[in-house]
């Protein structure tokens, strides 16, 4: 039996994957919105009040790069999910987890008391799944054994619940898909014999000729022999480091560099889609829109009316 556990606070509303929420007049949102980063206030409380999953977004489209520090509940494990590419150093008060450019869909967990500190840029966009330590029955990895990593199919799932639709209408469907968020990043377990990530050094060159070349046709070979490595050592070798296929990686190179010259404003899209690498201005549009969720033409116009 599901119990209405949907808590509301003035101007916020509180809502609980798996639970219809009560209709919030200011807002009208079915997520809580957090106005620091991991700071739910009575969400903790209310997660073991009745339900073991409570969902929160953090987000801003504009804005100087800020300092953020954190403590998790102390019965909780947070699911942090990225569901837009940003700018982000995360770390502990010990030891650096994550910093450079964050890809949409990229999972980092807190565990429970677990102190955390970031350093980000806007825009950004984080979906918080917390999950009370309950939920799991069995045996799990710690969490801190589980590095930031990236899960595409975790980024569209969680770009369902952002409508208010589903929290309304689909309760068990926006309980299903937070479950499954959950489980895809608590689950992970280390892979035995995984190879290291690539030398810092050997993606570092790497960078510099993506840089340079990224308006031209770049293979899997072509990547390979810059680093001085076989095509399926390399393959393995990048994958541990950035979570990316070598090819994906390319891609998303593509749509960052495209970003900033839609942002510019000077190019059209056709011109901007041939300056990044891309033969047609079709399957540029594809690419983008998986990444960033939105089309070109409207990314552009959103930013550009931003900056008016």
């Amino acid at each position: 039996m599901l119990v209405d556990a949907t808590l509301e606070m003035p101007g916020q509303l509180i809502a609980f994957a798996g639970l219809a929420p009560v209709e919030e007049k200011e807002t009208g949102t079915g997520l809580y919105a957090e106005t620091k980063w991991l700071d739910p206030r009575a969400m903790p409380r209310a997660v073991g009040a009745g339900s073991q999953i409570a969902v929160s977004r953090w987000t801003a489209d504009r804005g100087t790069p800020r300092t953020e520090f954190a403590t998790m509940p102390d019965h909780c494990h947070v699911v942090a999910l990225a569901l837009r590419d940003t700018r982000m150093s995360l770390s502990t008060p010990s030891k650096l987890l994550f910093e450079g450019a964050m890809a949409a869909g990229t999972i980092f967990v807190g565990a429970p008391g677990q102190q955390l500190q970031a350093r980000v840029t806007p825009p950004f966009d984080f979906l918080h799944v917390y999950v009370d330590h309950r939920f799991f029955e069995k045996d799990m990895v710690s969490v801190h054994e589980i590095k930031p990593f990236r899960d595409a199919l975790a980024a569209e799932l969680g770009r369902s619940l952002l409508s208010e639709d589903v929290h309304r209408f689909q309760p068990e469907y926006a309980k299903a898909v937070a479950a499954t968020i959950a489980m895809r990043a608590l689950g992970r377990r280390p892979v035995k014999g995984r190879c290291g990530g690539l030398p810092k050094w050997r993606m570092q060159r790497l960078e510099h000729y993506l840089a340079a070349n990224i308006d031209k046709r770049i293979s899997l070979d072509d990547m390979a022999a810059l680093a001085g490595l076989s095509k399926m050592h390399f393959a393995a070798q990048f994958r541990a480091a950035t979570g990316f296929r070598p090819h994906e990686y390319l891609l998303f190179k593509r749509i960052e560099r495209a970003k900033t010259m839609l942002a510019e404003g000077r190019m059209s899209l056709v011109e901007v889609a041939f300056s990044t690498g891309f033969n047609a201005q079709a399957h540029f549009s594809t690419v983008f829109k998986r990444f960033t969720g939105k089309s070109p033409a409207r990314w552009k116009q959103e930013r550009l009316s931003m900056a008016a």
